[in-house]
């Protein structure tokens, strides 16, 4: 069912991040006045500085106690001109940054559906990322919510807007697109990898050519993957809004994770953190799409171990994972590196390299997490180095 939330409103949200604003204070007024054009909350867009980005006022001129930090984004609700000095997009009530300034972030809308959420449901948010607030509603399994816009906050996490100010954290999600254009899918999201189809493919009920299918995809075609896993017959992809594909007739669509913080910590001591807090999950079971803290797979427990010591998020799954840092070779590799098996943009393995050839992984059903040592008979592919 596609359900509808009605939500505080708000004409736009002033500030996506208080992390994002530097300079001596914060941005005036958090919200527009109700009495204003409620309509305009439709066109509700996200624009990204490309640089540290001068504030104006209505009347253009600059405001000098603060900018805007560089790559962060930030909800505009329309483009005006100021007099002879061209065109601005409004990010407060009175303030203004200027259209070269910025890049508009294209749409992404679709249906979200709530997927692998506990039984007591997920929090609707007003707001997201470090200015959420639960708006004390509930969101079940299988229900089914209209978005109009996806943001990667400045952890790593994913936020689907549903309501005028509502939003929904993606990792409890499948996702079906209704528009999904290529400067999105450019752009890292933590739980799903985007595929352009190289030719027309049958979307099929599971990982064979013999399970039947769903549907079809024609070439040119962006798609979202969720997954991907390794058969007789080569990588398969799970696609976001449900079914599979060969991994073999698409591209993966190139991107790359915003480097992560050290959270305060020399690079040393972050490397030597995350294999103690991974150290701690040995003897956990390995249980199939797990984060934690009871039980993990593979890159579960990579991305519960990198969020313990830093609070950001490295991606849900592989591929994700294959851009949260540099990639190595194995001959390059260090302690703390991240170990793929399988090829780039197409990963099914995932563990933590410890040095003297071990490494600590949740291999598979049936094991506990566990360390091992690289042999020639399940030799990892390449490395990626998170912290820099």
């Amino acid at each position: 069912m596609n359900n509808k939330f009605n939500g505080d409103q708000y004409i736009m949200d002033k500030k996506i991040l208080s992390a994002f604003l530097i300079g001596a204070g914060v941005v005036g007024g958090t919200v527009f006045a109700t009495n204003q054009t409620v309509a305009e909350a439709a066109t509700h867009k996200t624009v990204t500085t490309t640089k540290v980005t001068s504030i104006y006022n209505n009347d253009g001129k600059l405001v000098t106690n603060r900018a805007l930090a560089a790559h962060t984004p930030w909800i505009t609700d329309k483009k005006v001109s100021i007099g002879n000095l061209g065109e601005f997009y409004r990010v407060a009530t009175h303030e203004f940054v200027k259209v070269g300034d910025v890049q508009m972030q294209r749409d992404n809308s679709g249906t979200a559906t709530i997927s692998y959420a506990p039984d007591s449901g997920i929090d609707l948010w007003n707001g997201y990322g470090a200015s959420k607030v639960a708006s004390g509603q509930k969101l079940t399994n299988g229900t089914q919510w209209k978005f109009s816009e996806k943001v990667i906050d400045n952890n790593g996490d994913a936020w689907y807007r549903i309501g005028n100010n509502q939003w929904i954290d993606g990792t409890y999600t499948k996702i079906t697109n209704d528009v999904f254009e290529e400067p999105v899918a450019s752009n890292w999201d933590p739980n799903f990898a985007a595929v352009k189809v190289n030719s027309d493919t049958l979307i099929y009920n599971n990982d064979n050519y013999s399970s039947g299918s769903q549907g079809s995809v024609a070439a040119g075609k962006l798609l979202q993957v969720a997954s991907t896993l390794q058969e007789s017959d080569g990588i398969w992809y799970e696609l976001s809004s449900g079914g599979w594909i060969p991994a073999g007739i698409t591209t993966k669509i190139s991107n790359s994770r915003p480097t992560v913080s050290l959270n305060g910590k020399t690079k040393n001591q972050a490397i030597e953190d995350v294999i103690s807090a991974a150290k701690q999950q040995l003897g956990k079971p390995y249980i199939w799409n797990a984060k934690g803290p009871d039980g993990f797979d593979c890159s579960g427990l990579m991305q519960y171990v990198f969020r313990e010591v830093t609070g950001q998020n490295i991606g849900s799954w592989t591929v994700p994972q294959e851009t949260a840092g540099t990639k190595v070779s194995m001959n390059d590799l260090q302690r703390g590196d991240l170990v793929f098996w399988g090829p780039e943009g197409a990963t099914y393995h995932v563990a933590l390299y410890l040095g003297n050839n071990q490494y600590l992984n949740a291999l598979r059903p049936g094991t506990n997490v566990k360390i091992d040592s690289i042999s020639s008979s399940f030799a990892p592919s390449f490395g990626v180095r998170v912290f820099k």
